[in-house]
């Protein structure tokens, strides 16, 4: 009984002191000024490859993650929004990773490189760019072709959720930024 008392008084002490040092998510100061969301206009990025919807399924996860946030609102309307989101799927390629005793492919990688910028739209201000980025993901080549497909659709998936995530931190983190230099 004494060690379960003793365990409370401190964390009962840790807590106390982590509530009295300020410490504050940083994520959350906008919120509690009561000011209003960025709105943020998302193009559909332009798709320089042969890979037909890459450029919806990257929109749609990059939206998803976009959406989670209340700091954001994401608008159809271009001349409504803050920031605009612009990209393009500058290459896609499937190499071979693994190989049978047979030497037939067993697993492959899908790799995307991209680039993308946030623009301010009021002022046509680029607020950053990334020229390219790759993002990989390795996927078992299956017994047939419907399965192939199939993992390299998931393996797709996962590359543009990630690509969704990493975009939608910079943003998030760039938008603290500027509202505390504000």
């Amino acid at each position: 009984m004494k060690k379960i008392a003793t365990l409370l008084s401190r964390i009962f002490i840790v807590v106390l002191l982590v509530q009295g040092c300020g410490y504050h998510n940083p994520y959350l100061a906008k919120i509690e000024r009561g000011e209003p969301a960025a709105v943020v206009y998302m193009t559909v990025w332009e798709n320089r490859t042969n890979e037909l919807g890459l450029e919806n399924l990257i929109f749609r996860q990059t939206a998803d993650w976009l959406q989670q946030s209340r700091h954001l609102r994401i608008t159809r309307d271009r001349s409504q929004a803050d920031y605009i989101l612009t990209g393009t799927i500058l290459s896609v390629d499937y190499p071979a990773t693994a190989f049978s005793i047979t030497d037939v492919a067993s697993t492959l990688k899908a790799k995307i490189r991209t680039s993308y910028q946030l623009t301010e739209r009021s002022t046509g201000k680029t607020v950053w760019r990334v020229e390219e980025t790759l993002r990989q993901a390795d996927y078992p080549a299956g017994g047939n072709a419907v399965r192939s497909q199939g993992n390299k659709k998931t393996a797709l998936t996962t590359i543009a959720d990630e690509l969704g995530e990493q975009i939608y931190l910079r943003i998030t983190e760039t938008l603290t930024a500027i509202n505390f230099l504000k």
